[in-house]
């Protein structure tokens, strides 16, 4: 009888195990700080002291609960903030990154509902150089979404399950009821390929009614009789496809993105090719090495950018970057986040100095 009962009392503890290990909320954040010099900061050179730029500082709550049979509700909650004051990114917005609930089911996919990521994110930042030494190497106005500044409220996406190392995923998101709390109609179709070393990502995104402040994002009004301010772009369309390959400690990707711009009657595509260089020289220290081209009409940038990180451990590194970006043609030297306001006449630049640097030091915990 004392052995049935001790059994007894053992498979409770043990189902009480499963059934908790079967359901789970998380908390998890990235926090970066550090100081940057700007070589050419609105016609002058600058010390900075600003936070998020190797990864934009957050915190969320991901959980999940086994509902049986493979199928399980999945949620994400996330918040973008400002270290340095500790505001939140947006103004008024809990969750600015990400508010999602959704099922996913093992043979079926995943279907989730909410402000939610296009497939450039899921599918094409791996291949950017963007993902490993952040905000100053991002394409121009981060246009293509690598960066993550893309946030989709009153989306609905769908995620094929693996198949034989394929994915693909579809998005539809409804338009907002004002342009400034988000986007007009957005549909997004993605795909991806994984296995073992070789990864193959391909991503469309079609956003009307896309608001931006093009000079201050990227450097440029986009079109010559369009204003110096935000701009509302009737309809933004972009595609992209990029790969890499892992042999030994060196990871090499290339990567090429396209977004057309229709604002009234003018339009006009910016082409983006890029291609870096990782190596994971010890289990400790990672170097990358990256430079990609991008035009719109007359317009050109170039970006080269050099990364030094150091793993003190699983969760805190320490890192050093040079970034130098060039612009021509009417185009203004402005980092994504880099906080320029640069003036135009007639859509060309006329600030000083058509290039600058970005010397970066900094600490990255996460959580």
């Amino acid at each position: 009888m004392k052995k049935m009962l001790v059994c007894s009392a053992l498979f409770a503890a043990c189902a009480a195990q499963t059934a908790h290990a079967q359901s789970s909320v998380t908390m998890y954040g990235i926090i970066d700080a550090g100081l940057t010099y700007f070589s050419n900061l609105n016609g002058h050179s600058a010390f900075v002291a600003n936070d998020g730029s190797i990864q934009s500082n957050r915190w969320g709550l991901t959980g999940t609960e086994d509902l049986g049979g493979g199928t399980r509700a999945i949620f994400t909650l996330e918040n973008g903030f400002n270290l340095y004051s500790g505001t939140m990114v947006q103004s008024g917005v809990l969750f600015s990154r990400q508010a999602w609930l959704g099922l996913a089911d093992n043979r079926r996919g995943t279907l989730t509902f909410g402000k939610q990521y296009d497939f450039f994110w899921d599918n094409l930042t791996q291949f950017a150089m963007g993902q490993y030494a952040g905000q100053y190497s991002w394409h121009p106005g981060d246009f293509d979404h690598l960066a993550g500044t893309l946030h989709i409220n009153n989306a609905v996406k769908y995620r094929s399950p693996s198949f034989y190392g394929f994915t693909v995923g579809a998005l539809y998101a409804f338009p907002s009821q004002s342009i400034s709390a988000g986007t007009g109609r957005v549909m997004a179709f993605g795909a991806r390929y994984d296995n073992g070393p070789l990864h193959i990502g391909l991503a469309y995104t079609n956003t009307h009614d896309m608001g931006l402040n093009a000079p201050t994002q990227a450097g440029t009004t986009l079109f010559a009789d369009l204003p110096a301010g935000p701009t509302l772009v009737t309809n933004m369309s972009t595609f992209g496809a990029g790969a890499s390959y892992t042999y030994g400690i060196s990871l090499t990707r290339i990567l090429f993105t396209d977004t057309h711009f229709r604002v009234r009657d003018d339009n006009g595509s910016m082409p983006t090719y890029e291609i870096n260089e990782v190596l994971q020289l010890t289990p400790t220290t990672t170097v990358l090495a990256g430079y990609w081209y991008s035009k719109l009409e007359d317009q050109r940038w170039q970006n080269a950018t050099l990364l030094l990180d150091y793993a003190l451990s699983k969760r805190t590194d320490i890192y050093t970057s040079a970034t130098y970006l060039r612009a021509s043609g009417g185009a203004a030297p402005v980092f994504l986040g880099g906080g320029a306001a640069p003036v135009f006449v007639n859509g060309t630049y006329v600030g000083t100095g058509n290039s600058s640097t970005a010397v970066r030091i900094g600490v990255r915990t996460r959580f």
